[in-house]
């Protein structure tokens, strides 16, 4: 993986790039390169963030991206299974500029210019202090007083909508709103064979896990600091067609 660092300036800051590397082969991912994205993008495009869990057999044929930013997730994910089906959704404008050149190189990829919640409506998006990973629909120590109203769709209905059923992965990144997405999804978890999460509190960290209790086990976690960490959950149905993935398993 190699990293150029451009002198485009624009109010994101300058523009650098990584080229992604995979068997599938290379692609470039270019991001606004302010504050610490760049230690935070390259822990994703290098599999630190969202680790892939190998199974033998499997084929990862639809993912999702609810939280896509800059579409750093679905960069590496298409690199290693290009010929799976894309979903982003991402609600900020300035984003999604960065979204759509990035997964264009993958034509299985769509983006859909707006965020997923638990109902239809309209919120502010708080911009980021220092990057646009911080965007959040949260005020918090991680967002300015400044942002922008952007357009929310029921997560459910949209899958309706989109026709997904069956899906191989899932990822939420909302910067607080996971919780909201995943009960607006609440009779469609059982259908999604993995699931990865960040969570932004303690509290919201129980009640993911209270809600994937009967459907998923916790396959992975990793946790950086107090209140926030990434989660990555595999459905149970999943275990019963690859028991060598229980092989750890001491009991009941």
């Amino acid at each position: 993986m190699t990293d150029t660092k451009a002198h485009q300036e624009s109010h994101y800051g300058n523009i650098s790039t990584i080229q992604v590397d995979a068997k599938s082969g290379s692609y470039p991912f270019r991001y606004p390169d302010v504050a610490n994205t760049r230690e935070h993008v390259r822990s994703i495009l290098e599999g630190k963030d969202y680790p892939i869990l190998p199974i033998r057999g499997y084929e990862v044929e639809t993912v999702v991206d609810v939280g896509a930013n800059v579409g750093a997730f679905t960069t590496y994910m298409a690199a290693h299974f290009n010929t799976a089906k894309y979903f982003c959704f991402e609600p900020s404008a300035g984003a999604v500029v960065f979204l759509r050149e990035n997964v264009e190189q993958f034509p299985s990829a769509q983006v859909f210019p707006f965020g997923l919640y638990s109902e239809d409506t309209s919120m502010l998006l708080y911009e980021g202090a220092s990057q646009s990973l911080q965007n959040s629909l949260f005020s918090s120590a991680e967002t300015s007083a400044s942002g922008n109203a952007v357009e929310l769709r029921h997560a459910g209905r949209m899958f309706d909508e989109l026709e997904l059923g069956q899906i191989s992965i899932l990822k939420v990144d909302t910067e607080g709103a996971e919780l909201p997405v995943l009960n607006s999804l609440s009779e469609r978890l059982e259908k999604i064979d993995q699931i990865y999460l960040e969570y932004h509190s303690e509290r919201d960290r129980r009640e993911i896990d209270a809600m994937l209790g009967t459907t998923h086990v916790l396959a992975a976690a990793s946790a950086k600091h107090i209140h926030r960490g990434t989660n990555h959950y595999v459905s149970m149905k999943l275990l019963v067609g690859h028991p060598e993935l229980d092989i750890l398993r001491v009991g009941d």
